[in-house]
């Protein structure tokens, strides 16, 4: 039996040492990617605090009310 997916994703780039977006845990543009690992819900709003590009297609940062 599979663990729950987590509630947000950092995507690595393929170096793994820079993060290149932030996701919700269901993005659909992730599911199979081997380069997203689960955080929780304060890594993700500092990740997008430090400018990390949030997903365009889940909008992570509308979820998190974190807005620019």
């Amino acid at each position: 039996m599979r663990p729950p997916p987590a509630d947000w994703l950092l995507e690595r780039g393929l170096n793994k040492t820079n993060t290149v977006a932030v996701h919700v845990g269901g993005c659909w543009t992730v599911r199979k990617s081997s380069r997203c690992i689960g955080v929780s819900q304060e890594q993700a709003v500092d990740a997008l605090r430090q400018q990390v590009p949030a997903c365009t297609h889940c909008r992570p940062d509308t979820a998190l009310r974190v807005l620019d």
